[in-house]
């Protein structure tokens, strides 16, 4: 996995290929992604669309306690393979920009 950081967001990609790995890699290296917003780029990752949402859901529901956004970048074909309570995004810019939104939204108290 490789981790950089952008402002208030981290960005995370090269994930494994197997779905614990995935899990277990996400927690292993928690410290450099828990104080931000993050973004999980999954576009050139082999998992199945559900592989990877079972992987990622406890630290899509971190995110959500910390009042932190957390964004899943995939290809167009498997975006909708997603569930709605899922914030996913075709590109990083647009990634980007919905944790701009989110970060309003909070701002303003909804």
């Amino acid at each position: 996995m490789e981790f950089s950081t952008k402002d208030h967001t981290v960005i995370i990609s090269k994930l494994p290929n197997e779905a614990s790995d995935l899990s277990e890699q996400l927690l292993k290296h928690k410290e450099q992604w828990y104080d931000y917003n993050v973004i999980l780029v999954a576009q050139d990752c082999t998992l199945t669309a559900p592989s990877i949402a079972h992987a990622i859901e406890s630290v899509v529901e971190s995110r959500q306690s910390e009042v932190k956004s957390f964004v899943l970048v995939d290809s167009v074909e498997r975006l909708g393979q997603y569930a709605e309570e899922l914030t996913a995004a075709p590109t990083l810019e647009e990634a980007f920009d919905l944790i701009e939104m989110e970060e309003i939204e909070r701002d303003l108290g909804f």
